[in-house]
């Protein structure tokens, strides 16, 4: 191997699919992997959920802005679970029914996404999944934990030849120590949307609003 060949396997950035709700941490996430990874393009799913027209809208613009391709996944079948609050769009509810896990809770959502993304990830030649996961979501949502993402890691290293691996640049951060570091990565954050009843406006009273008022970021 010439000298030549072996610095260009040390200098090669791995190629990544993102996974971008187009709220606050999986924006910078994905500002991050721009900068460390070869994005192929960034996922964005549409379950049934309340706010996923804007979440669409806000992660096409965020891809816009980062210059990174953008692809939409629709996943119909969520629609049979009408008891989800989460998921009942066509009902009106306060933001006080998202306050609690127990109300925002998607049955294994996350395990589902980070295997669709796998999917897409053997089949272009990707070695990472990037999410957004933080330690501060970690501390509510057991899909958000590193015991998780060590969990699905396992299991991949299984279902992809290619052994995909699923990280995060944001899992040991705070909310606040994320949007500081995306200050400093120059993050769109003008575009990200992160309401439960996803409505043109965020409502700024749900708990997930609520983290960015506490932010000042709302």
């Amino acid at each position: 191997m010439t000298k030549q060949s072996k610095k260009s396997i040390f200098i090669r950035k791995p190629k990544s699919i993102i996974l971008l709700s187009g709220g606050l941490d999986s924006t910078i996430s994905a500002t991050i992997a721009k900068k460390k990874t070869k994005p192929i393009f960034a996922l964005t799913f549409d379950y049934g959920q309340r706010s996923a027209k804007m979440e669409i809208l806000a992660a096409e613009k965020i891809c816009r802005a980062l210059k990174i391709k953008h692809k939409l996944v629709k996943i119909s079948f969520f629609d049979e679970f009408n008891k989800l609050v989460m998921l009942r769009a066509e009902k009106k509810v306060s933001a006080k029914k998202f306050k609690t896990l127990k109300d925002v809770w998607i049955p294994n959502r996350n395990g589902l996404f980070i295997n669709i993304a796998a999917c897409y990830a053997e089949y272009y030649g990707a070695d990472l999944i990037v999410t957004g996961f933080n330690r501060e979501e970690a501390q509510e949502f057991p899909d958000n934990t590193p015991q998780f993402v060590e969990a699905i890691n396992t299991s991949l290293r299984y279902s992809t030849r290619k052994k995909v691996t699923v990280m995060s640049y944001v899992e040991k951060l705070s909310k606040r120590e994320i949007y500081k570091i995306g200050l400093q990565y120059d993050a769109p954050l003008k575009n990200i949307y992160s309401c439960y009843l996803g409505g043109k406006t965020m409502c700024g009273e749900c708990a997930s609003c609520q983290r960015l008022k506490n932010l000042g970021i709302l």
